[in-house]
């Protein structure tokens, strides 16, 4: 008789493929048929909301950041590093490898795509980048640069490191926007400054709009002022150089996609279709097997 927990087991181990497998194949295809149905627009003309750009990398300093295990330089990285560890189940030694150390690259860095330059936050975003690399070795941290394996047996660490390059083709959907320093200034604040600036010649502020000869500024005349004022701080601000637009894409407010990666839009779209018809076969292969352990155990019944 078959024990009911290998029946429990299975039935868990099944159930979460068939709907994961389900989930994760219709993600990706969604995210396919996005990145070909979303036109590609132009920094210089892009509209405010979710848009989708191409162009090159450029680091935002001037300097491209380094990437923490190779030390290459590079716009934006992510790594990991794993352990070896081992467990015994049913007289067998199996080898896991487990995540110790982790991190990515928080560091905005630009999209030049000829019309213009666009800041790239990638806080948030799924990154799919075209290379990485991966190597062993013997220490909590890599020593040796990747290609060089220790000489003393099986090593006890695996290192990931993944990069995007500058001048690299980048492709990005998110969320743009247009910052400008038009409509950001705060004219009463100025209004109120220019006022006590002129308090302070109390002589000037009487010649100037004391228009009863009293010897004091009334609240009439005082009104005088403030509007004075207010044409003069209008006046300043027209002269002032308008501040160029700062075009920026970050993470969107809903539940959109945030995807930065360096590959063309074709190739990552069939990227994505793969993806998707590798998850169907295996949700197809989770279903079979779950209703052909169903029809063993109720079937026979």
């Amino acid at each position: 008789m078959a024990d009911p927990s290998d029946f429990f087991f299975w039935l868990l181990m099944l159930g979460v493929a068939v709907v994961g497998g389900g989930w994760i194949a219709f993600r990706w295809l969604h995210i396919a048929r996005l990145l070909e149905d979303t036109p590609t627009s132009r920094v210089r003309s892009a509209a405010q909301g979710y848009v989708e750009l191409a162009g090159r990398s450029k680091a935002m300093s001037g300097a491209p950041d380094l990437a923490p295990l190779t030390q290459r330089p590079c716009v934006w990285w992510r790594y990991r590093i794993q352990r070896r560890t081992g467990s015994a189940s049913r007289g067998r030694q199996r080898t896991r490898w487990q995540t110790v150390n982790s991190g990515r690259s928080e560091q905005p860095f630009l999209l030049d795509d000829g019309t213009g330059q666009c800041i790239v936050q990638p806080s948030g975003a799924e990154v799919l980048t075209a290379e990485t690399t991966s190597w062993y070795g013997d220490t909590p941290w890599p020593t040796q640069p990747p290609g060089r394996r220790s000489p003393f047996g099986e090593p006890e660490y695996r290192y990931y490191e993944e990069r995007i390059y500058e001048n690299e083709q980048v492709h990005v959907l998110g969320q743009f926007r247009t910052l400008t320093g038009v409509g950001q200034r705060d004219r009463e604040a100025d209004v109120m400054a220019l006022l006590a600036e002129w308090k302070q010649d109390q002589a000037e502020l009487a010649r100037r709009f004391d228009a009863d000869g009293d010897g004091r500024v009334s609240l009439e005349e005082w009104e005088r002022a403030r509007e004075e004022a207010r044409r003069a701080v209008t006046q300043r601000q027209l002269e002032q150089p308008v501040p160029p637009a700062l075009h920026v894409v970050v993470r969107p407010e809903g539940r959109q996609l945030f995807l930065i990666a360096s590959y063309p839009e074709q190739q990552l779209a069939r990227r994505f279709r793969r993806r998707a018809i590798v998850a169907f076969a295996g949700f197809a292969a989770a279903t079979y097997a779950l209703a052909w352990l169903l029809q063993g155990v109720f079937g026979s019944a």
